[in-house]
């Protein structure tokens, strides 16, 4: 059957004409100009006769043949130099069947009911949009990335899969970017990217030992493809995290996908399998999302980034729950001014800070100090504010249930929390008396400008975004974000709380006379449900009980009881970034 090699020609090989009317329907009522050539052939052979005299673009497989037999049909059609995509089509999900197939270098599995349509029409589609896009005009989306052009990196078939979960490893995540950010910029279709984290993953591995952690990160990559699209690329990021990208897939279908996903993991039941014990364990992930082309990106691979950001506001705000990128994009600094900064200083801050061994936590905090006295040090009213504020964080947070790692967590965030003024000019820093307007809205840069600093070392990246938060109101008035209530982490929540504090009773003197410690409490108080958290002014009033620095009851107990009940905590134990669920 002769027909021209300029049409988008599709031959599709099944017993019965069902899955060619399937397909023909498809297209119709697309109502599309582009109209494909559907050709068809009852059995191997009578397609292999075809594909010797036609021209295909695009060869289609009905899977109830014999499988091992669509795999030799395959090689055989490999064997003739043919280039075009094969796609295989089941009338159910087999996951088992779609791995071999995948792994076999077949383009695609499409589930071939009515169920699936929507998915099977634009798979089609973007075939059709290769073939036809190769001499047609190219449409580009509103912001194509600066590489989109650019030649997708050759890949190494041998080493592309992880060897402990069997997913794609790390190396071929980065390539496959490429080419699927690459075909979404030239043929105008979205593309997203969850990237997922098991939270705590390293509490895990330290109670139940590395097999039974190696154990669980098999059993949640096998998660992950039995709930994901048979067309949807799933890789190991690297240690506990995991990637998927989503061809033809919006902000709204991956936070779908994601929701169900984070669900799946919390209701499944995980068990110590390398252990004597088989004790139940439970996990929870949580999920980063970025989508283009409505998230901006410069570059290609930016779509992972923008995923990581958003995984980590997810792991900082509570765990266990899904953050869109898009959602924090003020935040990571696209819409907020930038002042003149000493860029040398930034530099040389992060820098040493690198210099530090991620593994010795301890050690970042001892060199954070000094860095911070330099700041301090221009600065009378200011000096030893940030040791201070650090010296109670930690007591706070581990009142509130916080493990000791996480609360060191808070620590070094309090310790840090002014580092953004290493940014704005001494003038204002240093002025005696008001600031003006202006000069107030300089000011209140530093939480943003310090995450900006910290944010790109990798072993500080909670403490970061707990910087970021620390000037937020309970009732939703405070900056830069203007989160309210639980949705401001917990650590940022007691650092806002101390760093008051400590303003009021030793480095307020340069604006008035400082507070004794009674007068500072009932101030935190009246403030309470409207500027600061109040379980974590009781909190922070045991403390300082337990230290012997508040000797008397001589505070509105009753009236902060009353709005503990107003505003109740989470139920669950709290985490350093963890805002109530």
């Amino acid at each position: 059957m002769g027909h021209s090699t300029q049409s988008f020609s599709i031959l599709c090989v099944d017993r019965n004409l069902d899955a060619l009317e399937f397909l023909k329907k498809s297209f119709e009522q697309e109502q599309s100009s582009l109209q494909p050539f559907l050709d068809h052939a009852l059995d191997i052979d009578q397609a292999l006769e075809k594909l010797k005299s036609n021209t295909y673009h695009l060869l289609v497989v009905d899977s109830e043949f014999d499988h091992d037999a669509n795999f030799d049909f395959f090689a055989k059609v490999r064997g003739l130099k043919l280039k075009m995509p094969f796609v295989l089509m089941t009338p159910v999900r087999d996951d088992a069947l779609a791995r071999r197939a995948l792994e076999s270098g077949i383009a695609e599995v499409i589930v071939k009911n009515e169920s699936h349509y929507e998915d099977l029409l634009k798979r089609l589609n973007q075939y059709k949009a290769d073939t036809v896009g190769r001499s047609g005009k190219r449409q580009r989306m509103e912001e194509v990335p600066a590489d989109a052009d650019e030649k997708e990196p050759k890949v190494d078939p041998v080493n592309i899969k992880d060897e402990l979960t069997g997913l794609y490893n790390h190396s071929y995540l980065y390539d496959r970017v490429v080419r699927e950010f690459s075909q979404a910029a030239r043929y105008t279709y979205p593309l997203s990217c969850l990237m997922i984290d098991l939270d705590h993953f390293r509490e895990l591995n330290e109670k139940w030992g590395y097999r039974t952690g190696d154990s669980l990160l098999k059993e949640c990559a096998q998660l992950l493809f039995k709930n994901c699209r048979l067309s949807d690329f799933i890789a190991r990021y690297g240690g506990e995290e995991f990637v998927v990208l989503m061809p033809h897939v919006d902000y709204k279908g991956a936070q779908e996908l994601a929701n169900r996903i984070r669900v799946v993991f919390s209701e499944h039941k995980f068990f110590d399998h390398a252990g004597t014990t088989g004790s139940e364990i439970n996990v929870t992930i949580s999920i980063g999302i970025s989508s283009y082309p409505q998230d901006p990106m410069e570059r290609r691979g930016e779509i992972l980034t923008n995923a990581s950001n958003a995984l980590t506001r997810s792991k900082t705000a509570g765990r266990n729950r899904v953050t869109l990128y898009k959602d924090i994009l003020p935040v990571m600094g696209q819409e907020i001014p930038i002042l003149q900064i000493s860029e040398a200083k930034v530099l040389d801050f992060q820098r040493k800070m690198s210099e530090v061994s991620s593994v010795a936590r301890r050690a970042t905090i001892d060199a954070s100090k000094a860095l911070i006295r330099a700041l301090e040090d221009k600065d009378r009213f200011t000096a030893g504010h940030a040791a201070s504020c650090a010296k109670y964080s930690i007591h706070v947070a581990e009142a509130m249930g916080m493990s000791l790692d996480d609360a060191e967590v808070v620590e070094h965030a309090a310790l840090l929390h002014d580092i953004g003024k290493i940014c704005i000019s001494d003038q204002i820093l240093l002025k005696p008396g008001r600031l003006s307007f202006a000069e107030f809205e300089a000011m209140k840069q530093h939480p943003y400008l310090g995450y900006k600093i910290l944010k790109p070392i990798r072993f500080l990246m909670q403490e970061a975004t707990l910087v970021l938060h620390h000037h937020e109101w309970f009732n939703g008035e405070g900056y830069p974000c203007r989160l309210k209530g639980n949705e401001i982490p917990l650590g940022a929540r007691i650092i806002a709380v101390i760093d008051s504090y400590d303003t009021m009773r030793i480095a307020g003197g340069r604006y008035k006379k400082t507070s004794t410690v009674e007068d500072t409490l009932r101030e935190l108080i009246n403030c309470s449900g409207t500027q600061f958290d109040p379980a974590v002014v009781k909190s922070f009033i045991e403390v300082l009980k337990a230290r012997g620095e508040l000797t008397t009851d001589n505070y509105d107990k009753e009236r902060l009881e009353k709005l503990i009940q107003e505003n109740p905590a989470p139920q669950e134990t709290a985490t350093p970034g963890e805002p109530a669920k």
